[in-house]
């Protein structure tokens, strides 16, 4: 009876001893995952309803191609509507209702977008930052830097610095922070695209890339190693940028960068 309980005693003592490290390990494991950096990335294509015509006498052809014939012809300004893009041409309605394919080089898409309305935690904390609204604070002065020097390597042009959504991406990052959580989507704002149409911004593409981090060199150099945040950052098409940049969160740091190219 007593060797029974001895080795009963045993097997307890090495369950708990396995369980207790696994715990350890466990617990060890989930804190320096919230420690490490963060990243996410997202991109949208706006809702293009026209184009302008930048260069005269545009041939209007009748497929998606240099190949297909020619049914006429658009003068420099004019304006049409946009019925779909197939690659590097716009499909159009042309005035007598035909429908005719433009090369993406003789014009500029036309966006049209409604603004929304803001709650009362978003007018004032947009009322608040008057003193913000045409500077950066330290740290969006050196990912910005960091951002146009990446750009500059691959022959891109540098980004300008768009202070109303320079705005919604401190509005983001803070709302993360207040929030707890780390997504594209805010349970206050909705996706951030939705958040750029509320405050009527109005773009033709729009990304946004995400950080949570210790440093601002720290997420640069993370969100230049992945693929999806890299590209965002050294996507030709866009012209503008604002960054967020705001103290909190589990690494200490958190981040957001929102891309635009601006309509006609």
């Amino acid at each position: 009876m007593k060797k029974k309980s001895f080795i009963l005693l045993i097997i307890l003592t090495l369950l708990y001893s396995l369980i207790f490290t696994t715990s350890c390990t466990q617990s060890s494991q989930k804190k320096q995952t919230s420690s490490q950096g963060k990243e996410s990335s997202i991109f949208d294509t706006g809702e293009i309803e026209k184009i302008k015509i930048t260069s005269p006498n545009t041939n209007v052809r009748s497929g998606c191609s240099n190949e297909f014939p020619t049914t006429g012809t658009l003068d420099k300004n004019d304006k049409v509507d946009v019925v779909g893009k197939v690659k590097d041409w716009y499909v159009v309605q042309l005035p007598n209702n035909k429908v005719g394919a433009v090369s993406e080089n003789d014009c500029k898409p036309v966006v049209v977008e409604e603004k929304g309305e803001m709650n009362t935690r978003e007018q004032q904390y947009m009322e608040e930052q008057p003193n913000l609204n045409n500077d950066l604070t330290a740290q969006e002065q050196q990912m910005l830097r960091l951002v146009n020097d990446a750009r500059a390597k691959n022959n891109l042009s540098p980004l300008e610095v768009d202070f109303e959504i320079t705005k919604l991406a401190r509005l983001k990052s803070q709302d993360m922070i207040d929030n707890d959580y780390f997504s594209h989507y805010s349970p206050t704002y909705g996706s951030p695209f939705d958040m750029m149409k509320k405050y009527g911004v109005e773009y033709v593409y729009a990304g946004e890339n995400l950080a949570a981090n210790s440093t601002v060199q720290r997420a640069h150099d993370a969100l230049m190693k992945s693929p999806g945040h890299r590209e965002n950052i050294l996507k030709r098409e866009f012209t503008h940028i604002g960054i967020g940049i705001k103290e909190g969160g589990p690494s200490g740091l958190m981040f957001t960068q929102m891309f635009i190219s601006k309509p006609e």
